[in-house]
């Protein structure tokens, strides 16, 4: 777009209308006395005061439709053919936009923005050169090799004068099926290479380069793309995360932590901000004051103008008292029944699974135990969250026997045992266990490798590898111990790991890992699909994918109250229902994977204690 004129006006423009025939635009504006019009003519000279009963067009009229335009903020983009052309940033938020056609085929565009500034504006491109280069595409040969249709397609956009479009519309041609993936990022680097001025100035076209640059292998050029894609607030987190993944192939774990903590910390984009403001509303909706007023006051360091976020923490503080009382008095009758989630947490924080106060181990002998058992808020927010998730799949009232593989600390098996479940524990140390574990905990606990367990066939109704342990395992590890699994499995009985989610934009490993653990972890990380396709592969059935943890880290460490505690726990969890109902397909910083032993006749006995050879007082096992 090239601007014409600008008018600096006294109040915010609340509306745009043309009389073409009198070749008049009519601004509205927004002032506290009552909305005020003003009149200009199509060079920006004040016109007579407003006509009545004139021709309006309150729509952008380009021609034939090849050539559009649309709004996104305080973005202004031109389109050809659906595909952005050029995307350009005015002063604020556009609240009004109308256009005409005017001599010589071009489009003449005018748009208001919440700071009162008109802009009279005209494509870079005029609807009859829109028609023209789609007609050429069309003249592309669709046979033959798909490298030289790309090559040709990208000459084309090239010479039309748009390195934006030229990027967008291959990337649209590949989409479809049209041209070569390959060949398309190769010619998308070659543009962005000629175009870097381009590229500098719009943050989502360098966003779509940079995710070139990283798959033909250019690395340092793709982080560079990356961190200007950085600069908008709807790329940043996700960004970031790309910048994180580059200087991990790079071997540079420093930059790469630094990078995925930065994504972590980046705060809300839009979609988030919508998120968190209305699990606030559900919450004051249903009188919980409290919970409420700390979602809306963590939004305010993120944006304190977004909608009426101050209005409504300003009323649920002055009567948060008042809200409390009522609420509470209340609760037995009018509540609105909790998601399941939260009815688990109330479940677990009932029974004096969730205490709040911090435990103290007198002596450790391993580090890892120690900074696993004692974490960092986050981290134990984490662990919360997958327990909690677990019992959302598992009916622990209809098992009889477990086992935890990675079992450690025996975390599993001492939940599971307050419901009397007779729970075991496998890991390939014995440190924790040896110096603190008492005797009945050593009992149920031996040294062994998941992919050779020593139990009798059909030991167990449930399964665990918790935590994203099963992340550690080579491919090859993985299928050995879900055949071990299916093995020991009771028919019907239930597999559950949790995995971290390499398509998490915001995700953030556990705090204790060093960079280089870090790093070495992330290049491991399976997507839920390949899991539940080893799964499946291994004989299991009825698998079940659940995202958790699917907020940034930040949204935990806002917290003023206890993070871990019931009442902060339930809201968290309600917060990644509402997440995961909202934007399905949403990935989560971790995801819970539970599969099922199809139904066999089971010659064991279904009471009969799964106790392995050498297992007892945390003596080795042999596999």
């Amino acid at each position: 777009m090239r601007t014409l004129w600008t008018r600096h006006l006294p109040g915010p423009v609340v509306g745009l209308s043309l009389a073409e025939h009198k070749g008049v635009v009519d601004v509205v504006l927004g002032a506290e006395s009552g909305d005020l019009e003003i009149s200009f003519d199509l060079s920006g000279n004040p016109a007579d005061q407003a006509r009545q009963g004139a021709d309006s067009n309150s729509g952008p009229d380009t021609g034939d439709g090849h050539l559009s335009l649309t709004v996104d903020g305080s973005h202004v983009c031109t389109l050809v053919g659906g595909t952005v052309w050029q995307r350009l940033r005015l002063d604020s938020d556009i609240t009004a936009m109308t256009a005409m056609t005017a001599k010589r085929d071009r489009t003449l565009v005018f748009l208001g923005t919440v700071a009162g500034i008109l802009y009279a504006m005209t494509p870079l491109i005029t609807p009859a050169r829109a028609a023209a280069l789609l007609r050429d595409e069309a003249l592309l040969p669709t046979s033959g090799d798909p490298a030289d249709r790309a090559a040709r397609a990208a000459k084309l956009y090239e010479q039309a004068g748009s390195p934006t479009f030229a990027v967008f519309r291959l990337r649209h041609l590949a989409a479809s099926g049209e041209v070569d993936a390959v060949d398309t990022d190769r010619l998308i680097a070659a543009i962005a290479r000629k175009a870097a001025h381009v590229v500098c100035a719009d943050p989502a076209l360098a966003f779509e380069v940079g995710g070139a640059f990283a798959r033909v292998g250019a690395y340092e050029e793709a982080v560079a793309a990356y961190q200007i894609a950085a600069s908008s607030e709807r790329h940043r987190t996700a960004a970031l995360h790309a910048v994180g993944d580059c200087f991990s192939v790079l071997d540079i774990p420093v930059a790469a932590v630094a990078s995925y903590r930065a994504a972590a910390a980046s705060g809300p984009n839009d979609e988030t901000r919508n998120d968190l403001y209305h699990l606030a509303r559900r919450l004051e909706e249903r009188g919980q004051s409290t919970e409420a007023v700390t979602q809306y006051e963590k939004l305010l360091p993120w944006g304190a103008g977004y909608r009426d976020v101050w209005a409504r923490h300003g009323i649920l503080r002055s009567t948060e008292p008042i809200l409390a009382a009522s609420s509470s008095a209340s609760s037995s009758s009018s509540d609105p029944v909790p998601p399941d989630l939260v009815s688990v947490v109330r479940q677990l924080d009932g029974v004096g699974l969730l205490p709040t106060a911090k435990r103290t181990i007198d002596d450790y002998d391993a580090t890892f135990y120690e900074r696993f058992e004692n974490p960092a808020v986050s981290d134990s927010v984490k662990k919360r969250l997958e327990m909690i998730n677990l019992f959302g799949v598992v009916d622990p009232a209809r098992i009889q026997t477990s086992l935890d593989v990675g079992s450690g600390t025996l975390r599993y098996p001492q939940v599971l045992a307050r419901y009397g479940v007779r729970s075991y524990g496998i890991d390939l140390r014995d440190a924790w266990i040896r110096d603190n574990a008492d005797a009945e905990c050593k009992g149920r606990f031996a040294v062994a490798d998941g992919t050779a367990l020593p139990f009798r066939d059909r030991s167990f109704d449930l399964i665990t590898c918790m935590m994203g342990t099963v992340n550690h395992l080579s491919a090859a590890q993985r299928r050995r111990f879900f055949a071990e699994s299916l093995r020991t499995l009771r028919p019907d009985g239930r597999l559950v790991l949790s995995a971290w989610d390499p398509r998490c934009d915001f995700q953030s490993l556990l705090s204790f890992y060093s960079p280089e653990e870090s790093d070495e972890l992330r290049r491991h990380l399976s997507r839920p699909e390949e899991l539940a396709a080893e799964i499946t592969a291994a004989g299991f059935a009825g698998f079940t994918v659940t995202p958790f943890f699917a907020f940034p880290d930040w949204q935990v460490l806002s917290c003023d109250q206890p993070a871990e505690g019931a009442a902060a726990l339930a809201v968290l969890a309600e917060l990644d229902q509402l997440r995961i109902q909202r934007t399905p397909g949403l990935a989560g910083q971790m995801f819970l994977l539970s599969a099922r032993r199809d139904s066999a006749p089971d010659s064991a006995k279904l009471g009969e204690a799964p106790l392995p050879t050498g297992a007892g007082s945390g003596r080795r096992a042999r596999p």
